[in-house]
Formats: structure tokens, sequence, C-alpha cells
């Protein structure tokens, strides 16, 4: 079966770099997420799909599956799909790895159920 981490190993040098801090940062955030290989892409999942990391020729993209909820806290989130955002993570150049760690916990994060009605 093909993990993430030999897909990864196929890819020259410059994509494996990005993909692989890409992938750190993701598995840092969770340790317990479950990573697969889906359409030829790593993809991070708990239940439903929440993040995908996909090899581009000048950068790859940090898919957030829900990140149009994300998107007003975080410039750098682009994409205009009805709820798929994504970030563009540069081979070459400057990227924000604070901002795009802080994205993926926000993904991340626990979610709290909704309140039950107040004082029933």
């Amino acid at each position: 079966m093909l993990t993430a981490e030999k897909l990864i190993q196929t890819l020259p040098y410059e994509q494996q770099a990005t993909m692989h801090k890409l992938r750190e940062l993701i598995l840092k955030a969770d340790p317990a997420i479950v990573e697969t290989v889906k359409w030829g892409n790593p993809v991070y999942s708990r239940g439903r799909n929440l993040l995908s990391i996909v090899p581009h020729e000048k950068h790859v993209n940090l898919q957030i599956w829900d990140g149009a909820a994300l998107c007003g806290r975080y410039p750098l989130i682009e994409g205009d799909g009805q709820n798929m955002r994504h970030v563009k993570v540069k081979y070459k150049g400057r990227n924000d790895f604070k901002t795009i760690a802080a994205i993926i916990g926000d993904v991340l994060a626990p979610r709290q159920p909704a309140a039950a009605g107040r004082g029933s």
C-alpha cells in the first residue's frame, strides 16, 4: 500500500522538502490523525477529510476541506469553492509557516458540541 511518506519520496527534491514540512506540521498538531493517500495525494482525516497536501509545479496547495469558515481570519487562505480552500506554499521564496501552523491548528482543534438550549 502506498503511504504518504513513500509518495513524497517519489517527488522531485524541491517538492519533497515542502511536502515534508507540511506533513510535519500536520502530524505535530495531531499525532493521532489518520494519514492516507487518496486521489494521489496525502489526505488527513478524523472520520472525514480535513486537510490534504497537493504538489503543483511551483507550489504545494495545503487544501483545507472546510476552509471557507477560516477565510476571514487568515488572508493566506485562497479559493472560492463552497467549502474547500487552500494555502499556496511556494517551493522557492518565503512562506509564513507560523501562520500556516496556526491554520492547521485551527482546522484540527477539537470542536465543542453546540450547547443545548439555555435554562431548561
